[in-house]
């Protein structure tokens, strides 16, 4: 039987298969969040809503907590990796600074999900400038997503006026997890990727949701660790971002190990940092790049950014057909891989996990055949309609 593809409906369209249950409480935790008397796939299966006289509290550093009287319904974001979490929650954002760079492609191979980009609000021209207050006044959502350090950085904003649009429309509750940056501090939680995803699994009151998710995610990675060889014979890679041009003779290397989301594949597979206690504070060369030969060199980002064709085409044959690239060892053995980057979220993460297994490990995973969509099903690392059944709800 064909699936149905359905478009994740922005602002208060609840993908479940039918009502939410209701909640009581103020809680920073789901507030009826007790499944015990829950079953299969009946509609109360996930607790979800709040009623007219709850509230909730969530607390999202560096933002101080915010309490909700009833469930946002609508969401900002700078397309990041809070776009992604909150796709993986049934939800597709209202307005965002640009879908330019955002991960489209990889809702196109989920079985009934799908993304409507001419019902998004535009809030900038792209994810780094062009930002306008108007447009945040005419999104109007009752939730942003976007880390308010952003703003200040991107957009020169001050905290007059986040303030301003918080109380004019929705609090600002997001936080730094694309990297570590400089501003996050020892007294400051860091979120990594399922903290986040947590976090906002109780701003969206979808915690069953959120625990599917990471019953999923555990088993995947379970199954995926058991076929990996020993730590210390697993490859070194060099993980480059900012995009890899390799005519330019100049590379950005990104630390695997370090609290920051782009590079989580490469961590995650327990591939060992070429650069390890020596990342480089700023771009170098081809000598340096030379004198460390990694096994592997990885395109940050690229999976996202790049076709397997325009992969080949700016990365693979440029170095190939470049004196000094030639002499890399992950040159000459056909090592150039791709992963998701700095916009991975729940979704991309599986496919980038995925995608870097096969590539590196092809022996226990299966050949990398180039592409998102190109992967036979009998040969898929996770399976794509549970994936699209948890997004819209079927617990």
């Amino acid at each position: 039987m064909p699936s149905r593809r359905r478009v994740l409906a922005s602002g208060a369209s609840l993908l479940t298969a039918g009502v939410a249950g209701c909640s009581s409480s103020t809680t920073e935790t789901s507030p009826a969040d007790d499944e015990s008397t829950q079953t299969g796939n009946d509609a109360q299966s996930e607790t979800e809503a709040t009623t007219k006289d709850d509230s909730y509290t969530v607390t999202v550093e560096p933002n101080p907590p915010h309490t909700f009287e009833s469930v946002p319904e609508t969401y900002a974001v700078i397309p990041s990796v809070w776009m992604d979490i909150g796709m993986a929650l049934g939800k597709q954002p209202s307005a965002t600074a640009s879908l330019d760079r955002a991960p489209l492609k990889y809702y196109e191979h989920l079985p009934d999900v799908s993304f409507d980009p001419d019902s998004v609000t535009k809030l900038a021209s792209s994810a780094e400038e062009g930002f306008d207050k108007e447009n945040f006044y005419a999104a109007d959502v009752d939730v942003h997503l976007i880390d308010p350090r952003s703003l200040k950085f991107y957009a020169n904003w001050s905290d007059a006026d986040i303030e301003e649009i918080s109380n004019a429309t929705g609090p600002f509750l997001g936080s730094t997890i694309r990297f570590a940056s400089s501003s996050i501090n020892e007294h400051e939680p860091y979120y990594d990727l399922y903290g986040a995803f947590e976090k906002a699994g109780q701003i969206f009151q979808r915690q069953a949701r959120f625990r599917a998710w990471q019953s999923l995610y555990d088993e995947f990675i379970s199954n995926i660790e058991s076929k990996l060889p020993p730590k210390s014979e697993r490859p070194t890679v060099a993980a480059i971002w900012r995009g890899v041009n390799p005519d330019s003779g100049t590379f950005r290397i990104s630390p695997i190990h370090a609290k920051q989301n782009n590079t989580r594949t490469y961590r995650v597979l327990g591939l060992r940092d070429a650069f390890e206690g020596q990342i480089p504070d700023g771009p170098i060369g081809y000598e340096k790049l030379l004198d460390i030969d990694p096994d592997y060199i990885g395109a940050v980002g690229g999976l996202t950014s790049l076709t397997h064709d325009e992969f080949v085409s700016t990365v693979v044959e440029p170095f190939e057909n470049n004196s000094n690239g030639q002499e890399l060892t992950a040159v000459k053995e056909g090592n150039l891989v791709r992963t998701g980057g700095q916009f991975m979220g729940p979704i991309v993460d599986l496919y980038s996990t995925e995608a870097l297994a096969k590539q590196v490990f092809p022996e226990a995973f299966g050949e990398w055949p180039g592409a998102l969509g190109s992967v036979p099903e009998d040969e898929q690392l996770f399976d794509r309609q549970r994936v699209a059944d948890i997004i819209n709800g079927d617990l």
